[in-house]
């Protein structure tokens, strides 16, 4: 496949800023978005950065696949209704998928996700932002070139009232995972004291509310033998910060920093390097996720691979929901992947 390929965008709330990426990409003419709120729509014009009637709008996913021929969307609708706009693009033809995270809320809507979409053929990735950011692109391919010796802990710090394990820490725990590069194999956690009793089932209700959505501390290990250590804690600085150690070297960044260190032998003492000239998060949402429809273009039309695919976002939910599960059982190590049914 040639040309600019046709987008439409289900959600427009935050699925703003997926229109406008579409928009601003010269891969793709965007065609279509719809949303259920009228108000929703009325504002996408200002928070997409659009011209006011530029694109026809729509009130339901299923209006709108009916009425275009799209080769791509974005499934932006709120996290527990993702299952049913993907299944029904991807069995109306469309070749490629970009998912809000998490992928979903229950693991029986991400296997569905999973095995609908590939029975179909249609790409997918999960929109874990920062997979697509310069900085962390540049410090995985430093791991993963040796610089370091090989990864052996990632230690993740989220902080502020929006440390909670569905709603930011969706973000984390992928973040974890792409580092990680591996399947997760077991995971256990220890919620904050005032959600100790939260149960197995999510209840974050869109995840805006922090007495909704538990902070939470989580170890995971990975298959290939790096351990994961999450600090989800509310009441303490807002940041999320990644801390990659190996027997030659360390890596900490976050959105907008990063830092480097390199041993002079095996478990030496580290000693501060220049990092990778990479820039971190840009300051509009949109910016950050144009590399991101520039790589499902690549995935449509050449076969590239996801930075963030369908099945690790399934990881990093089997992940949260094993954390809630590990938590009714006083912190007892929860096997991935999960029990179904």
């Amino acid at each position: 496949m040639t040309g600019k390929l046709r987008a439409g965008v289900m959600g427009c709330g935050l699925g703003a800023a997926h229109a406008y990426a579409y928009d601003r990409s010269d891969r793709f003419d965007l065609v279509a978005v719809c949303d259920l709120k009228p108000e929703v729509l009325d504002a996408l014009w200002d928070k997409g950065r659009l011209e006011r009637g530029s694109v026809p709008q729509y009130a339901s996913h299923q209006e709108m696949l009916d009425a275009h021929e799209l080769d791509v969307v974005s499934v932006a609708t709120p996290d527990h209704l993702h299952v049913d706009p993907i299944c029904d693009a991807s069995n109306a033809g469309v070749k490629g998928i970009i998912c809000e995270k998490p992928i979903s809320t229950t693991l029986e809507d991400a296997d569905r996700i999973i095995e609908v979409t590939e029975a179909n053929g249609t790409v997918v990735s999960i929109d874990h932002t920062r997979s697509w950011i310069p900085s962390f692109q540049a410090v995985k391919r430093e791991i993963q070139a040796g610089k370091i010796g090989g990864l052996t802990r990632i230690i993740a710090h989220l902080g502020g009232h929006r440390a909670m394990l569905f709603r930011n820490g969706t973000h984390t725990v992928d973040a974890v995972c792409y580092f990680a590069d591996a399947p997760p194999v077991w995971v256990m956690a220890a919620h904050e004291p005032a959600l100790e009793d939260y149960g197995v089932v999510y209840a974050g209700q869109g995840g805006k509310d922090p007495d909704l959505d538990p902070a939470s501390t989580v170890i995971i290990e990975f298959a290939n033998g790096v351990r994961g250590i999450l600090n989800g804690a509310k009441m303490t600085p807002a940041l999320h910060e990644i801390d990659l150690q190996g027997p030659e070297g360390r890596y900490v960044l976050d959105d907008e920093n990063l830092k480097a260190w390199r041993t002079d032998r095996v478990e030496g003492p580290p000693i501060e390097i220049d990092p990778p000239d990479a820039r971190g998060y840009a300051d509009f949402f949109g910016d950050n996720l144009i590399p991101a429809v520039d790589e499902l273009a690549d995935m449509v039309q050449h076969g590239a691979p996801s930075s963030s695919p369908a099945r690790r976002g399934r990881d990093t939910l089997e992940i949260l929901t094993g954390a809630l599960v590990s938590q009714t059982r006083n912190g007892a190590r929860v096997a991935i992947p999960q029990p179904r049914g």
